[in-house]
């Protein structure tokens, strides 16, 4: 006879949203200030024009766009990942309104990008999957493959071009935890980039790692599950960059060298 210790996985989603118009600093905050590269670009693009938002299951979660008030700030908003239809409470859950989550089981999981800006830009995606503890602590012993995104049944770790996106294999940290995704095509206003995933699917191989422990009662043991009490964390950082200058642009905000054929398709070099 065993007594199991059920299995308690709370979803945690965070949201990183970005425009880039020459060079935009993220790091250490989802907040940042807008920096000119130089005084050439300065005065390429009307600033004013930048904006860019995710989208889940064909839905607004988060914004940035530059706000029209020439005080040379953004606005920015949304309620976030993993939410109910009304954005008011986590989609998964034990509550009423909310989905179980179960290992194993696929959800619907669509992200997208959409230019909600007035002018065409080249974006990116930089998804990072990791697993935390209860005290917000990342667990670097757990394995973030198993937080499972996938587009057309195939997991964003194993294709490097779909859709129209295509994956940068030399990003640090591409090891399951972090990938980085460029569009090939520049964004029109208000147009939106097809899914770089449709399903989310924790993989029931978490289920299989676990020890059993005998307890003080004759022939009973405690299994104990690996991932019991763990958060799963998934964030996507979006990034824009205008189509003028390109090359050069997306080089010194993103660091990257890219070319830009003469009808607009990006690759990586």
């Amino acid at each position: 006879m065993k007594k199991k210790k059920n299995i308690w996985i709370r979803p945690a989603l965070l949201f990183s949203l970005s425009a880039v118009l020459l060079l935009l600093s993220t790091v250490g905050s989802t907040r940042a200030a807008l920096t000119y590269y130089s005084a050439d670009y300065a005065v390429q693009v009307e600033i004013k024009s930048i904006g860019v938002s995710l989208l889940e299951n064909n839905r607004i979660v988060s914004y940035r766009n530059y706000a029209e008030t020439g005080s040379n700030e953004f606005v920015e908003g949304g309620t976030g990942l993993l939410k109910n239809e009304s954005g008011e409470s986590d989609r998964f859950g034990a509550g009423e309104g909310q989905e179980k989550l179960i290992p194993g089981k696929m959800y619907d999981e669509k992200l997208s990008v959409q230019n909600t800006g007035a002018i065409d830009e080249y974006v990116r995606v930089v998804v990072t999957r990791s697993w935390q503890d209860a005290d917000g602590k990342k667990a670097t012993d757990l394995d973030p493959g198993l937080i499972g995104l996938s587009l057309d049944g195939q997991d964003l770790d194993e294709f490097t071009e779909k859709n129209g996106w295509i994956k940068d294999t030399k990003a640090a940290g591409s090891d399951h935890e972090r990938t980085v995704l460029y569009y090939t095509h520049p964004v029109a206003s208000q147009a939106q980039t097809p899914a770089i995933c449709d399903t989310l699917c924790l993989d029931g191989a978490l289920l299989d790692e676990y020890e059993t422990k005998p307890t003080e009662k004759p022939g009973v043991v405690k299994t104990t599950y690996k991932y019991n009490g763990y958060m799963f964390v998934l964030e996507a950082e979006v990034d824009a960059v205008q189509t003028h200058n390109a090359e050069d642009a997306i080089k010194s905000a993103w660091g990257v060298d890219v070319n830009i054929a003469p009808d607009g398709t990006l690759s990586l070099k």
